[in-house]
């Protein structure tokens, strides 16, 4: 346990729970904005929702417990205790949960949508940080879940330059923020080789494959131009398969529609992996990760999907992968 820890905190009160851990495991997807963590443990002192659960792996310095090492943090949403056996199952999730948690009331956003995303967001109270996406909203949202304005905004700027976000926790010595980040910008890039492997396949999907895209603007709620592009080669071996997206008043309808069929014109390579290592500096690996994996060849993988358990140092991980090519 000197490299793996486990707090639980609730006002000034701290307690180690690592020890009594029997089962911890915690997950990520694409397109969520928070990790989940599920605990299993016996004999611990009386918790509460809503405390904090904290857990950290060593990467830095002398001390487990540096901010650099802490990889989750976030409040307890649920727990069970069996009564029979004193067991406890504790589910616990990010601390972006609460952007989940928590409506803005019809929010408008006008201006450089990275800029506009982040203050907003920090209009809630929450440290968030946002780059510049590359395009300008004008939008007024509904009433809806922070969580949601973040997660169109991402989408969108997904669609006009092909490039995937995620929302990342980062901690500093006092406090923590949350940071938007272009998938496969981790500066801890994990190489697996097949002897870590104790599961793995590969195939191909077209769920996300468009053949046709259209691209709109309307203005005064009236459509005032409308470009559609095509990619006849895979149209002919896939069938029709369209994408409409809606573009702002100062984006070109055909840079977006070019740009977006060349980038979704294409079958999805995917891969299924399941890895053991000891790398403690590994525990952060979420969905959004750049990994790679070395056969013959070294090839670039993202991280769609992360499910990780650990047990006696040992990080089990099942990943599915979506292909980089470059």
């Amino acid at each position: 346990m000197d490299k793996f820890a486990v707090v639980y905190g609730k006002q000034d009160a701290r307690a180690a729970l690592a020890p009594a851990i029997t089962d911890i495991s915690w997950s990520s997807q694409r397109d969520e904005i928070a990790r989940s963590m599920t605990v299993r443990l016996r004999d611990i002192p009386t918790i509460s929702v809503a405390g904090m659960l904290m857990c950290f792996s060593h990467k830095v310095g002398k001390s487990l417990l540096h901010h650099k090492n802490q990889f989750f943090h976030g409040p307890i949403i649920d727990y069970e205790q069996d009564e029979f056996t004193g067991a406890w199952e504790i589910k616990a999730s990010e601390i972006g949960w609460y952007l989940a948690k928590n409506k803005g009331a019809r929010p408008y956003l006008k201006g450089e949508a990275g800029a506009e995303l982040q203050k907003y967001i920090k209009t809630t109270g929450v440290d968030f940080r946002c780059p510049k996406l590359g395009f300008n909203l004008d939008e007024r949202y509904g009433t809806m879940a922070h969580s949601e304005v973040i997660l169109d905004v991402l989408q969108k700027a997904y669609e006009r330059s092909g490039y995937r976000y995620h929302v990342d926790v980062v901690r500093t010595e006092t406090n923590f923020y949350l940071q938007v980040v272009r998938e496969g910008m981790n500066e801890v890039v994990p190489i697996f080789v097949p002897e870590q492997m104790e599961a793995s396949s590969a195939g191909y999907n077209i769920e996300e494959t468009y053949t046709v895209v259209t691209a709109q603007k309307y203005k005064d709620d009236k459509l005032s131009a409308s470009v559609t592009k095509t990619d006849a080669s895979v149209l002919k071996t896939f069938g029709r398969m369209e994408e409409i997206i809606e573009v702002e008043e100062d984006e070109n309808p055909t840079t977006v529609a070019t740009q977006r069929v060349k980038a979704m014109a294409k079958p999805k390579q995917i891969k299924k992996i399941t890895v053991r290592h000891e790398d403690h500096t590994l525990a952060g690996l979420r969905a959004g990760w750049l990994v790679l994996i070395k056969t013959t060849v070294v090839t670039k993988w993202i991280v769609e999907s992360a499910d990780t358990t650990w047990s006696n140092g040992i990080f089990t991980l099942k990943l599915v992968l979506e292909r980089r090519e470059a």
